[in-house]
């Protein structure tokens, strides 16, 4: 990419109307703690327990995805007690969990700039909505939410096509922000560019892979992808 082409890139981020963010690695730091979880649930099930990075790979994806990557083909009852397993120790572990530095002041800034802000999330209606009413302030600075078990799970473009249709705001001036790969190929699917984040579930190297249409290394970055320097 010449440089030329970068601050276009950079120029359209900023321009765009519809920001949607992924919730898990990108506004929140849990990757830690639901990578945990996932390996106490592969634990309850007998089956090979993954590394932490294994773990951390599937972040993003539906829980269906998700067992069925880790666990494989599995009766209800395994399967049952595999979710029950991830949730137990996910919500013991909750609290733990914490906005990234500097996500908030941003969400608000992008706010004020007249941006409409969306999630799209592996996460559950019923978890994502728990975690909501608990933040009442920080739930209101979203206009829409679609989560993986309402939709189809990423990279299926689904959650991106209905939150556009709901905001009224095309794929030309829509941005997903997102830690994953999964991320990244929902944004290619629906036609709408990416930033992609490096200090989530995915490294580096595999998200750059994905071509994302820009990277940040940290939230700083972000803000300066998002809103540039004059807020």
């Amino acid at each position: 990419m010449t440089i030329k082409n970068a601050l276009d890139v950079i120029k359209n981020a900023q321009d765009a109307r519809l920001i949607v963010f992924d919730w898990d690695g990108t506004l929140f730091d849990s990757t830690g703690v639901i990578a945990h979880s996932l390996q106490q649930a592969c634990l309850a099930v007998n089956v090979r327990v993954p590394s932490t990075a294994q773990a951390k790979f599937v972040i993003g994806l539906g829980l269906d995805e998700v067992v069925a990557q880790l666990v494989g083909d599995v009766n209800a009852a395994q399967r049952e007690a595999f979710l029950l397993a991830y949730r137990r120790t996910y919500l013991g572990s909750e609290h733990l969990v914490r906005l990234y530095d500097g996500i908030e002041p941003l969400l608000v800034q992008l706010r004020a700039l007249g941006k409409t802000l969306c999630i799209a999330t592996g996460k559950s209606r019923a978890g994502l909505d728990r975690i909501l009413q608990h933040n009442p302030d920080f739930a209101g600075l979203f206009d829409q939410t679609r989560t993986a078990d309402q939709t189809q799970s990423k990279p299926h473009p689904q959650m991106l096509h209905e939150l556009m249709a709901a905001c009224d705001v095309p794929a030309a001036h829509t941005v997903m922000v997102g830690d994953t790969t999964y991320d990244v190929e929902m944004a290619h699917n629906a036609g709408v560019r990416s930033i992609a984040l490096a200090y989530g579930a995915h490294d580096a190297a595999t998200l750059m892979a994905s071509n994302p249409s820009c990277f940040a290394h940290d939230v700083a970055q972000l803000a300066t992808l998002l809103r540039g320097n004059d807020v």
